[in-house]
């Protein structure tokens, strides 16, 4: 009877199959492809009611075979997990979602599935992210029955489309349970992305949900590290604080943290993890030493170490009474001077030991330092702080580099480079000088301070050689030295006198020349003369440069001069051509003709009136072609100004001019 029921209801079912129903169809599936896991199935209802009622149904999908239908009543929630005992894997059931709400029912569209091959894996966990340059490893838990899987990545720039790939994963050993799939995916370098992952079993149409996005950001890098140091010296301790830039935004994606690893002398390492870009530390006057990691989704950068040295190590304990009674609680602190000055990365501490205690494991000669930490944690300070040797010695070597400088008549100073702390064997207390006078057999003695590096010398004799010797001293005793020597100069007094002379015969020979020279351009221009060379204005001859002459060739003309009244006796030449008056002038120009087509061969007389008003013009000796080319007539203007003339008569002879005047109103003529 119940077998006859159930049917009934089906058909009733499939009746009400036809109407329209909010509820979407149901999907069944397991979580793994092993056989014996359970199923779930779930589904959707647009119109969700508090009162509905769900029921799933199941039967086989052929319509002759009816050996399998179940009901599996959800109630009033959309999902149902339906233990494997009560299904059929192997056989293609249809299955469909009944919704009730009071006397209303609807049923889900039916859908037909092998739930043997109906698996669905859950969506992968992207748990480990690891970018270098332009590849990223992601890393995800794999599905616990060791089965390859199909999968499905896509990524994409930030603000910009996905991209996809798919890929296939093998299976594992039974052994290999809690392995991880991984896959290696090809990015820009200087780029951020994001990405997501899904996955489905290989004989499954059903893939799992994406994963959660992932931000990918790009490489981290080290942190560049900045620190200052503010000190109270009251207490022997000193606040450090270090700050570093933040990383841009495109390695900053899905946040950053730093991870610090502080170190610091007395105390237990510590690590801490935080946010921000800043940390301080309180710290004593010994070093301190800070490792900085930068963290991201992606990876880690570079450890950045930071190392706060220790304040600067004093010369000089000046007094070690006060740790002959120690605190109760303390911690000693003591290395080994590298070079002398330097400190090693390797320290040594107790909790227990004095001062004399450890003083039995130093080295013989050679520097150490300690300091003596007092409190604990965050009250930690330092008490003390020296150099310490075990011990003392000599110097082994002299000062370095001794030199002697600003050498004067009466001065000089010495300077050198200090002895190296490791070749001193102790405290240096002073350096020696020790100088002598070459010829005397007293010598000065001088101590300087051990950290000076340079010494005057005052009150040294002029012109003399000195030696000079220089050690190093500790409280032991002196070391070898180093020796030099030198001579003073000569007084001032001596070179100013020398310096004197030398200017008085540069002046007297300076002198000395100026006159000769002088006296050779007298000397020369009386026995040298320069010859005359007249030459007439070219404003006078405007029509000179055009004359078509011929070389002249000096000639000596016979001159006797008389009165114009012995002129008048005689009369006028009967050989006489023609006369041109000059203005200002009375010429008269007497020719032999002894041959009329050389005009330039004839002897030439001349008779001139020169005023004494006027300047004086003389020709030279072309000067017969050159007086006939005026073209204005020279005639006297008025008998008044040529009585207050005077008479002058020029001549040419040897390449000199020679000009005879007369007393006025006399009358000079010219005859060859």
């Amino acid at each position: 009877m119940k077998t006859v029921g159930l049917l009934v209801f089906l058909v009733a079912m499939f009746a009400d199959k036809g109407a329209t129903c909010s509820v979407s169809s149901p999907q069944c599936y397991k979580s793994t492809t092993k056989p014996y896991d359970d199923f779930l199935c779930e589904w959707g209802d647009q119109d969700h009611s508090p009162d509905a009622i769900y029921t799933i149904f199941m039967q086989t999908s052929s319509v002759n075979d009816s050996s399998y239908a179940n009901q599996f009543v959800a109630e009033k929630q959309m999902y149902k997990f339906l233990p494997v005992e009560y299904l059929i894997t192997t056989q293609l059931l249809d299955i469909w979602v009944h919704r009730q709400v009071f006397n209303v029912t609807c049923s889900s569209p039916t859908i037909s599935v092998l739930l043997h091959n109906s698996v669905k894996y859950s969506s992968p966990d992207i748990q480990k992210k690891i970018r270098s340059a332009e590849k990223l490893i992601l890393s995800w838990p794999r599905v616990n029955d060791n089965k390859g899987a199909i999968h499905e990545i896509r990524w994409k720039k930030i603000n910009d489309s996905w991209q996809n790939k798919t890929f296939q994963t093998e299976d594992r050993k039974e052994t290999e349970d809690g392995i991880s799939d991984s896959y290696t995916l090809q990015l820009q370098e200087h780029t951020a992305y994001q990405v997501q992952i899904r996955r489905k079993a290989k004989q499954s149409l059903l893939w799992s949900d994406w994963s959660q996005t992932a931000d990918i950001p790009i490489e981290i890098q080290q942190p560049v590290v900045r620190w200052g140091e503010k000190k109270y010296a009251e207490y022997g301790t000193r606040e450090i604080t270090l700050k570093w830039n933040k990383p841009p935004p495109e390695a900053s994606s899905g946040g950053v943290s730093y991870t610090l690893t502080v170190n610091l002398p007395c105390e237990k390492t510590k690590r801490i993890t935080i946010k921000n870009n800043t940390f301080k530390i309180a710290a004593t006057y010994s070093e301190a030493r800070v490792s900085i990691v930068a963290i991201n989704n992606v990876g880690s950068s570079p450890a950045q170490e930071i190392i706060i040295p220790p304040v600067e190590h004093l010369k000089y304990c000046h007094n070690e009474s006060h740790i002959e009674s120690l605190p109760k609680r303390y911690c000693l602190e003591w290395y080994k001077l590298v070079d002398g000055e330097t400190r090693p990365v390797e320290v040594n501490i107790s909790w227990s030991n004095t001062l004399d205690d450890i003083k039995k494991g130093m080295e013989k000669f050679v520097r150490y330092y300690y300091f003596l930490h007092t409190g604990r944690k965050l009250k930690r300070r330092i008490k003390v702080t020296c150099p310490v040797y075990s011990t003392e010695g000599a110097p082994i070597s002299h000062p370095k580099n001794v030199t002697v400088l600003n050498i004067t008549h009466d001065s000089a100073v010495l300077w050198w480079r200090p002895i190296p702390v490791q070749e001193q064997h102790g405290f240096l207390m002073h350096y020696l000088i020790w100088i002598s006078r070459e010829g005397h057999t007293d010598t000065d003695y001088h101590q300087v301070p051990a950290n000076e590096t340079s010494f005057l010398l005052r009150n040294l004799d002029e012109a003399s050689s000195y030696t000079l010797s220089i050690a190093g001293r500790t409280i032991i005793g002196a070391g070898p030295n180093s020796t030099r020597t030198f001579f003073t100069l000569s007084s001032p007094s001596t070179d100013n006198g020398l310096k004197m002379v030398i200017l008085i015969l540069c002046a007297v020979v300076l002198l000395f020349s100026i006159a000769l020279s002088i006296a050779f351009r007298r000397l020369r221009s009386k026995l040298l003369p320069i010859i005359p060379s007249p030459v007439i204005s070219v404003v006078a001859l405007p029509h000179l440069d055009n004359q078509n002459m011929k070389t002249m060739t000096e000639e000596v003309d016979n001159v006797i001069l008389l009165c114009r009244a012995d002129q008048d006796k005689h009369g006028r030449s009967p050989k006489q051509k023609h006369g041109n008056s000059l203005q200002y002038y009375d010429v008269s120009v007497d020719e032999d003709e002894e041959d009329e087509g050389e005009e330039d061969d004839e002897e030439t007389h001349f008779t001139g009136l020169i005023c004494s008003d006027k300047p004086s013009a003389f020709p030279n000796p072309n000067y017969k072609g050159q007086l006939l080319q005026y073209p204005e007539s020279l005639e006297i203007a008025d008998k008044e100004q040529m009585e207050s003339c005077e008479v002058s008569t020029p001549s040419y002879k040897n390449g000199l001019f020679f000009e005879n005047r007369g007393l006025d109103n006399e009358g000079i003529s010219v005859q060859s």
